[in-house]
């Protein structure tokens, strides 16, 4: 019966996680975190927006081969409130030192996921002081910046130029996405099932109360 009750409390959708599209070839998320997100748009032009918003984005940063030996790392923005919604920023051996010479990074590419994932962490845990930027072109093109404030400045500690899924990656993740929520919440429901019976079986005036509580 404990055994039960145990499985009952945990509920693990790592199987559901591991189908997503974005892992396939052998990439492992090192970095999965939602931050807010100042959010600027800017025309053909390259006239800015005066209408500024503050979006809730998920970063995700993967690397392609081991800790020991990455091939290719990939930074990946993406919202729960949209779901066609989706940029991507990636960096191999080859085209690292153009990154390295435009950022005027002191580090090589081994080190490169630990600088981003170290930055994202400042703006999670640092809000007053570090906080990301996203500029939104007309051209599928975006770029991320990491502004610190100071006492009279804003200093840009790193940039990410970023690039908009196509057709197809926005077909596959949006496929993904769906299915994922749909299965997540069969899972949820059957362990709500579950709970109700053991409830049942174990307190039964409880349950007349869960399930106006619930609306079950």
């Amino acid at each position: 019966m404990q055994q039960r009750e145990e499985q009952l409390i945990g509920m693990d959708f790592t199987h559901i996680d591991n189908l997503d599209p974005c892992l396939e070839g052998g990439y492992h998320i090192l970095y999965n975190q939602e931050l807010p997100f100042l959010v600027r748009f800017v025309d053909d032009q390259e006239h800015q927006d005066d209408k500024n918003t503050v979006e809730v984005i998920r970063v995700r940063i993967m690397i392609l081969g081991s800790p020991k030996d990455i091939t290719q790392i990939t930074l990946e923005l993406s919202s729960e409130n949209d779901l066609f919604f989706y940029y991507f920023h990636t960096v191999d051996r080859e085209n690292f030192q153009n990154v390295k010479n435009q950022q005027q990074l002191s580090v090589e590419f081994q080190n490169y996921p630990d600088v981003c994932i170290k930055t994202f962490k400042r703006c999670q845990n640092e809000q007053q002081q570090f906080a990301p930027v996203l500029t939104l072109m007309s051209n599928s093109r975006g770029k991320v910046q990491i502004l610190q404030t100071l006492e009279y400045k804003e200093l840009e500690l790193i940039s990410f130029d970023m690039i908009a899924g196509d057709d197809e990656i926005i077909r596959q993740h949006v496929t993904f996405k769906y299915g994922s929520i749909k299965s997540k919440h069969q899972i949820i429901n059957g362990k709500i099932k579950d709970v109700f019976e053991l409830v049942k079986m174990k307190n039964p005036q409880l349950l007349l109360h869960l399930q106006k509580f619930v609306n079950y």
